[in-house]
């Protein structure tokens, strides 16, 4: 069982059942009652003698927090039932008593992280139903508790709403999810400048895509070796891995330069 790709901070309480007894069917949503950072909900819950936990936190700025794995029951609903079923959270408060309001900021990550929740866990809508029969949960149908606040409770249908148009339409990318496809581009549009570099330098393709010229090999790490194995050869002839023969020639052919740069890619030949 996997959890949520985009944390900010992990602390991982010793109050929890290992592991879970249910697959995940439910999302239960509190308040912390408290205006606290990931990191100063992680340290109350990293206390044995709390007796408290859950899976994940978010603060009055949009950051997670984890503190249960979702394979494992975190102690947050007063129901082992509910809590051996549901991903619980704690949402952090914006201001002290009064309706309890959360930001907007968490509001948002509430609704990427149920998202996330619902998609891997196969979960296809939150139903928000007003009582413990939904799919959508909070505190307070099971104890005697305010938790999750005035503010928040009011929130849970558009929560539901929210969450169940981007799963039916397809969620826009989070920033984190932009930031790692943005930099994957980056490392495509650097393979495809080489790519053209060697196609330049190997000849022309021919009807088939194969190209014509195969048969050219590299003798020296020169201007004439393609810049993506300019590094890994120098890294093999300098550690004495790579010769040349009589001639001083490498004799590289382009089948075997690919080979070597995936093995360097993959560690094989050290730092």
């Amino acid at each position: 069982m996997s959890n949520y790709p985009f944390v900010d901070f992990t602390q991982i309480s010793p109050n929890r059942t290992s592991p879970r007894k249910n697959a995940v069917k439910k999302i239960t949503i509190h308040h912390m009652a408290g205006m606290l950072t990931v990191e100063q909900c992680g340290a109350g819950f990293a206390s044995p003698q709390r007796q408290a936990s859950a899976n994940y936190g978010v603060d009055a700025d949009g950051r997670v927090g984890m503190y249960v794995e979702e394979s494992d029951r975190a102690w947050t609903s007063s129901s082992a039932e509910n809590d051996n079923q549901a991903v619980t959270i704690e949402a952090a408060n914006d201001e002290m008593g009064g309706q309890w309001h959360v930001s907007d900021q968490t509001i948002e990550k509430l609704i990427a992280l149920c998202v996330d929740i619902c998609r891997r866990n196969g979960i296809e809508r939150l139903n928000y139903t007003g009582d413990k029969t939904g799919n959508l949960t909070m505190h307070k149908m099971f104890a005697a508790t305010a938790c999750p606040g005035p503010y928040l409770e009011s929130k849970f249908p558009y929560i539901a709403e929210q969450v169940n148009q981007r799963l039916e339409e397809g969620e826009p990318m989070t920033k984190e999810e932009k930031a790692a496809f943005d930099k994957l581009a980056a490392k495509v549009d650097i393979l495809e400048k080489e790519n053209k570099e060697l196609t330049e330098r190997l000849g022309k393709y021919d009807k088939m895509g194969v190209y014509e010229n195969v048969a050219i090999k590299w003798a020296y790490n020169d201007g004439n070796l393609p810049s993506w194995a300019r590094d890994t050869v120098k890294k093999l002839t300098d550690k004495g891995y790579l010769y040349g023969n009589d001639k001083n020639s490498l004799e590289l052919s382009y089948l075997m330069l690919r080979l070597l740069v995936i093995l360097d890619r993959a560690g094989s030949f050290g730092e």
